[in-house]
């Protein structure tokens, strides 16, 4: 499967990203019914029909990696916008 990398840089607790990230990762799997479980403080794993991938917050960066089925590649810029989006809205300082 093709891999899409977005990375994203913040200034924020690690506490706080990952309270950020989690009540995203809530919004997702009701809006597009994404299935993500966190196997550490800082590194969680997802899938959906025809995507799978991983989200890890080390300090000062958040990193999402998607593996997209064949048929979705051609939706490849779609998707890592809307992942920048919802980045850029998670790492916003208060």
């Amino acid at each position: 499967m093709p891999k899409l990398t977005v990375e994203h840089s913040h200034t924020l607790a690690a506490a706080e990203v990952r309270t950020r990230l989690d009540a995203l990762t809530a919004q997702l799997a009701d809006k597009y019914e994404i299935e993500a479980k966190w196997s550490s403080d800082t590194h969680a794993t997802f899938r959906r029909a025809g995507a799978t991938g991983s989200i890890t917050c080390d300090a000062g960066r958040i990193v999402v990696v998607v593996d997209l089925a064949f048929v979705l590649w051609p939706l490849k810029g779609t998707v890592e916008s809307r992942i920048r989006e919802e980045l850029a809205t998670v790492a916003k300082s208060p």
